[in-house]
C-alpha cells in the first residue's frame, strides 16, 4: 500500500522539481522609449518587451524577467558586469566595448531628425553638414546619427543636450530651447500625437527634415561578468533561436501591429 502512495507523492512533487530547474534571466529594459520600451505601473511595456515575453515562452529551462531602468543606468550595470543583458541597444561595439555579444536583431527602426519650422527652411538636405550650428536633443545614453554627426558634436559644431526620454526632448524643441531632435520616426510621431491631444503641440510646429539611418534593436550582453552568469551562452543560443523562429513565422510582425494599434488608439490623430 505504501508504494502507490509514495509514487503519488513523487508525481505531486514533479512540478516543483521542474520549476526549480528553470533559471530566471533578468533583462534590463529602457524605461523611457515608447512605443518600443517604457515603464507603466512599474511594469516593462512596449514592443520590444512584448517580443521578449513571447520569446520567453519558447525557451527551455529559462524564463525572462524584464526590469525597466533608466537607459544610462542600464548601460552602467552592463559595463560593471552587474547585469547580464540590456534591451534594446543599437549595435555599437566600438562605443561600448563592454557589450558583447549581441542577440540577433529584434526589429528595425528608422532614425530621423525633426526640427522647429523656423530652422527647417531653407531645406537642410545634407546630413549632417547642413545642421551645423544647431542645438540637438538626444536621449541620454543613445548615439544615433552616425559618426559624422558625433564628430561635429565633438568639435562643437553641433550642440547636444541630453534628456531622459522622447517627451522631454520634444517639449524642449517645441518650446524653443532646442532646434532639433534625433530619434526613431515612429516614437517621435506617436509622442507628438499625445502632445497634440494634450494641447502642448500645434501641428506644423515641428517638421521632419532628414531621414538619417535605419537601426536595429538587439539584446546586448555584458562581457565583464567574470563568470557570474555561467548560463549566458546557452541562454543566448536559445533566445536567438526563438527570435529567429518568431521573425520567420510572422509573430514579431503581429506583435508590432497590435502594439501600434493600441498606441495610436490612445493618441489623437496627428497633423504633421
Amino acid at each position: 500500500m505504501r508504494l502507490p502512495h509514495a509514487c503519488h507523492l513523487l508525481l505531486l512533487l514533479c512540478p516543483a522539481w521542474a520549476a526549480a530547474d528553470v533559471q530566471t534571466v533578468t533583462i534590463l529594459t529602457d524605461n523611457g522609449y515608447p512605443p518600443y520600451s517604457y515603464e507603466a505601473a512599474g511594469q516593462a511595456q512596449g514592443i520590444y518587451n512584448d517580443i521578449l515575453r513571447a520569446a520567453s515562452s519558447q525557451l527551455r529551462g529559462f524564463q525572462i524577467e524584464l526590469k525597466p531602468v533608466p537607459w544610462k543606468r542600464g548601460l552602467a550595470e552592463l559595463e560593471n558586469g552587474k547585469a547580464l543583458a540590456l534591451s534594446p541597444p543599437y549595435y555599437r561595439p566600438r562605443e561600448r566595448p563592454y557589450m558583447q555579444p549581441y542577440s540577433v536583431p529584434m526589429l528595425s527602426e528608422q532614425v530621423v531628425a525633426y526640427c522647429r519650422a523656423a530652422v527647417a527652411q531653407p531645406p537642410r538636405k545634407r546630413w549632417p553638414d547642413d545642421y551645423r550650428g544647431l542645438r540637438f536633443g538626444n536621449n541620454a545614453g543613445f548615439r544615433p546619427g552616425g559618426d559624422a554627426f558625433w564628430s561635429m558634436v565633438g568639435q562643437g559644431q553641433i550642440a547636444l543636450e541630453e534628456a531622459a526620454d522622447v517627451r522631454t526632448n520634444l517639449l524642449k524643441v517645441i518650446r524653443g530651447h532646442l532646434d532639433c531632435y534625433l530619434n526613431d520616426k515612429l516614437a517621435i510621431q506617436l509622442e507628438l500625437a499625445r502632445l497634440q491631444q494634450q494641447g502642448l503641440y500645434a501641428p506644423g510646429a515641428l517638421l521632419l527634415t532628414a531621414n538619417v539611418s535605419e537601426e536595429q534593436g538587439y539584446v546586448g550582453f555584458t562581457d565583464r561578468d567574470q563568470g557570474r552568469f555561467p548560463y549566458k551562452q546557452e541562454f543566448l543560443r536559445q533566445l536567438n533561436q526563438a527570435l529567429s523562429d518568431m521573425k520567420r513565422s510572422g509573430q514579431i510582425d503581429r506583435i508590432i501591429s497590435r502594439a501600434l494599434d493600441a498606441a495610436r488608439a490612445q493618441s489623437a490623430p496627428p497633423s504633421f
